[in-house]
């Protein structure tokens, strides 16, 4: 009986149990019922403050904060913003690393002798480095070493010794370039020149002969076939013709080509030169006479039609030490970097916001009129990213940048300082804006909020274009001293009158992103080519 009892009361307290959670399961099921009607009937919660809505900006909009962020109109300076000021940031120091040359640098030496030049090579930094040495002569030619440890603040002696050959003739000289490049930072070097000149074993050649006066050289303006004539003019009575020196190398040094010309001419035509991403020839002349030379005359420069496909990694837009040598304006060392990718395409790449960047190898463009064409597409595709074309931008002739200095990096005054920039801003697979760009001047102002390196100048051109913007499309520059006209994909999009900068011969290409990251471009060539008129 007791036993009948006992499991009466434990199925009780099982079904109590069993109970307690059927309820549970309904009141939840009530609960989940509740909040699905109040979602659906769009009742709105109520909240202690109302919630925080984000206009959405139309492209017009951003393009605009883009342009307010990265350039200024006229020639307004800007003023720091407190709330910028607070969030800069010191750049990333550059390691103190330099190197200098000093000693004799000019010789002369009888045909078949030798002469020596006891040079200092001095570590002008303060960190210890490693400089490895490198000669270029178009005589025979000695180091007393290849590499040379100096620690910082002091400095080694170096020996060069440089041959005359025996079959020199009086007053034939050579310029020997000796490069000392930092292991630790390949960016970091110091040439020297040293000239060398045959002497005479005549003691008193003076007074033997009557000395050749040294011809005056011109050349014409390069022509759209890439042609062009050296001129001169020669006073000399006993001559017995003229030596015409052409080479790539300013110093003709190295990659000489020589006319040997009768005593008659006065001119030479050069017709046999592509295009190519060396578009700059030097030229010199020297009248010849029995046993004897002229000097030379004054070295002429002449920049005949430029073309790059980038199927070498050795013409100036980046290495070959790092990704950062043919940049001359950016904004963030660490996040620009420009290189040749598959030996088919340039690369520029921008990664940070607000950030822009030139690249450039530094030549020059022929002479106005000219004409740029150059195919591109972007690598990633990010709202308004942009790129372009640089034109017309100056350079002293200092280094570009200096690498020695932050400063000397982000607010140098050596290279493009003003120029013309086809600033192309992608927003979609089916819209590009070019945002046409005249910048006089530059400011680094980094707590000035945007861009730490402001465009100054005329940037008020805004056109939207509506190609295959994420595919390849073909740009052509034309320059004239009347006018810039800007094609796309063989259509005339843009004629522009200002031409204050277009003999300024520099050009590059430019990259930049506005609060979005990673601006990635695709440069499939590049081509200048004179033009006739």
């Amino acid at each position: 009986m007791e036993s009948t009892e006992r499991e009466i009361s434990t199925s009780k307290g099982r079904f109590k149990i069993l109970l307690t959670f059927i309820v549970a399961i309904a009141g939840l099921f009530v609960l989940i019922q509740t909040l699905a009607i109040s979602m659906t009937s769009g009742t709105t919660p109520t909240y202690a403050q109302g919630p925080v809505i984000t206009p959405t900006l139309t492209t017009e909009e951003k393009i605009q904060e883009y342009i307010e962020a990265h350039t200024i109109q006229g020639d307004v300076m800007p003023e720091a913003t407190p709330e910028a000021s607070e969030a800069v940031e010191e750049p990333q120091g550059v390691a103190d690393l330099d190197v200098a040359w000093s000693g004799n640098t000019s010789m002369v030496g009888n045909p078949g002798t030798t002469v020596t030049y006891m040079l200092t090579l001095s570590n002008v930094g303060s960190e210890d480095d490693t400089y490895d040495i490198t000669e270029a002569s178009g005589w025979a030619i000695s180091l007393s070493g290849t590499s040379f440890p100096v620690t910082g603040g002091s400095s080694t002696p170096v020996s060069v010794t440089i041959t005359v050959p025996p079959a020199a003739m009086i007053s034939d000289s050579d310029t020997a370039v000796i490069t000392a490049t930092s292991q630790t930072d390949g960016m970091v070097s110091a040439v020297i020149t040293l000239t060398t000149t045959a002497g005479s074993e005549v003691l008193y050649m003076p007074i033997m002969f009557k000395a050749l006066l040294a011809p005056t050289l011109s050349a014409t303006r390069p022509n759209s076939a890439n042609d062009w004539q050296m001129n001169w003019t020669d006073s000399n009575m006993n001559k017995t013709g003229f030596e015409l020196q052409q080479s790539t190398d300013s110093t003709f040094a190295s990659n000489v080509t020589t006319y040997n010309l009768a005593s008659n001419v006065s001119s030479q035509l050069i017709n046999n030169i592509e295009p190519s991403a060396s578009n700059v020839y030097y030229y010199r002349l020297r009248t010849l006479g029995d046993g004897q030379s002229s000097p030379w005359s004054q070295v002429v420069a002449v920049a005949g039609a430029y073309y790059d496909e980038f199927t070498s990694n050795q013409t100036g837009w980046s290495g070959p030490n790092t990704l950062k040598e043919g940049m001359r304006r950016l904004t963030y060392i660490e996040k620009v970097d420009a290189w040749y990718e598959n030996s088919d395409w340039l690369i520029i790449r921008v990664e940070d916001s607000w950030d822009w960047a030139i690249a450039s190898p530094m030549l020059p463009a022929p002479e106005p009129p000219y004409v740029i064409e150059f195919r591109s597409k972007p690598a990633n595709l990010g709202n308004l990213v942009s790129h372009g074309f640089v034109f017309g931008g100056d350079w002293t002739g200092a280094p570009c940048p200096d690498w020695s200095t932050i400063l000397g990096v982000y607010a140098h005054k050596n290279c493009f300082n003003h120029f013309y920039n086809s600033n192309l801003i992608w927003s979609s697979d089916t819209d590009l804006t070019l945002l046409w760009e005249r910048v006089d001047n530059l400011v680094y102002c980094p707590s000035c909020g945007g861009s730490p390196l402001k465009r100054l100048g005329d940037a008020s051109i805004v056109l939207p274009f509506h190609p295959n913007a994420s595919d390849w499309n073909r740009y052509r520059i034309e320059v004239r001293e009347s006018d810039i006209k800007f094609f796309m994909n063989g259509d005339l999009r843009l004629t522009y009158n200002d031409t204050r900068w277009i003999d300024d011969p520099y050009f590059g290409v430019f990259a930049s992103t506005d609060e979005y990251s990673n601006s990635t471009w695709r440069f499939d060539y590049i081509r200048i080519t004179p033009l006739d008129n």
